[in-house]
């Protein structure tokens, strides 16, 4: 491996024994980056000791090699000086870090780190870090996955016999491929949860297009979606910010001509803010079961800003539908004030259509963390 002195240098007369040095520099600007950055240091010393007390009856070829160049490669990402002349641009850098391709190849790195120093490792830290290995494999493969039986039943086999048994070569292979099985498992599931990200953005983006739409329409052209009312024996028609009183007999008034004098261009604005505001206490009350999540994509902020656009739409499609008489007894509001309360009713109720996308989420989240119920995964204790 290259000297201390000389990052991603190589001696004349083979690998030195010695790890590559990596400042961990920082503070960088995520909490991912500087969790890799701190693992890749602590890889690079064990690397080290790997390569200090290695057993050289085999030879590992080019493996401290490799494993020199996915530290450096993963420790650039994570830096941020992935770029083919150093730090990359602005617009290239945040559209590393918001596809997840940054964070994706800094951890591959690491893992493949892993895997090549267990392949390197003596029998002696092997047989340490089998108890890690099985929880980690039990945590992310499924019960009836042939790899994870196989570890179990070579665990069991060296409890049972101690130290008076001999790890052998196709024994550790077993190992290691398990090992990255489930790492494999561990990164598919977070570029799934990633996708399902993005796909939540892009809707967001979409909803909040189509909330100002509906809002410049009414601003433009109050009278073709009016959410107006003419209640029965009321002799009013209401609007959500205006009533005209003394309207006759609803049987024979001209509908058209009260829109025009009681409908005002701020009325499906109104109700879009206010359904937007009961979103917002939607969001904040789903907080009481909020875990957190230790990715990096942000995943339940995401799913709040969901509920926001998604809130001023449903206001407003609520009230279009008691106009039309779909809710059978509730189309005739007969104040502009309960207009208002039926908007905060609609806007709170996007909790119905967003509880289910939370509930997907939530699923993706338990995949990551390897307890979700794909595969039947069960945490090894």
């Amino acid at each position: 491996m290259p000297r201390p002195e000389e990052p991603g240098s190589r001696s004349d007369t083979g690998p030195s024994p010695a790890a590559p040095s990596f400042p961990i520099g920082g503070p960088t600007s995520s909490a991912w980056r500087e969790e890799l950055l701190t693992k890749v240091k602590e890889l690079s010393g064990l690397a080290s000791w790997v390569q200090a007390n290695r057993d050289d009856r085999e030879s590992p070829g080019e493996l401290p090699e490799a494993v020199h160049e996915h530290l450096k490669a993963a420790h650039d990402t994570a830096a941020g000086d992935f770029g083919p002349h150093g730090r990359p641009g602005p617009w290239r850098r945040w559209k590393a870090s918001s596809g997840g391709s940054s964070f994706e190849r800094a951890l591959g790195n690491v893992d493949a780190v892993e895997v090549s120093l267990l392949r390197l490792a003596p029998e002696r830290y092997l047989r340490g870090q089998l108890p890690s290995l099985r929880a980690h494999v039990n945590r992310f493969l499924p019960k009836d996955d042939p790899r994870r039986m196989g570890v179990d039943a070579l665990s069991l086999q060296i409890e049972q016999r101690g130290r008076n048994h001999e790890l052998l070569p196709e024994q550790r292979d077993a190992l290691v491929a398990a090992y990255h099985a489930a790492n494999s498992q561990r990164r598919r599931d977070l570029i799934r949860l990633r996708s399902f990200r993005n796909w939540v953005v892009a809707t967001t983006i979409a909803l909040c297009l189509a909330a100002a739409g509906v809002a410049a329409l009414g601003l433009a052209h109050q009278e073709w979606l009016p959410v107006c009312f003419f209640p029965e024996e009321k002799q009013k028609f209401v609007c959500p910010r205006t009533e005209l009183l003394g309207t006759g007999d609803p049987a024979v008034a001209d509908i058209d001509v009260l829109v025009a004098k009681t409908a005002t261009r701020e009325d499906l604005l109104l109700v879009e803010i206010v359904g937007l505001f009961a979103a917002v206490v939607a969001a904040a009350g789903g907080l009481r079961n909020a875990r957190g999540t230790s990715t990096p994509y942000g995943l339940p902020v995401a799913l709040a800003l969901l509920k926001l656009p998604t809130g001023a739409l449903t206001a407003v499609i609520g009230l279009l539908l008691m106009r039309g008489g779909f809710v059978p007894g509730l189309s005739a509001l007969d104040s502009s004030a309960q207009i208002v309360a039926w908007a905060i009713v609609f806007g709170y109720a996007q909790q119905a259509v967003t509880h289910l996308i939370d509930n997907q989420a939530r699923g993706l989240l338990d995949d990551v963390g390897g307890h979700g119920a794909a595969g039947d995964r069960a945490t090894a204790h």
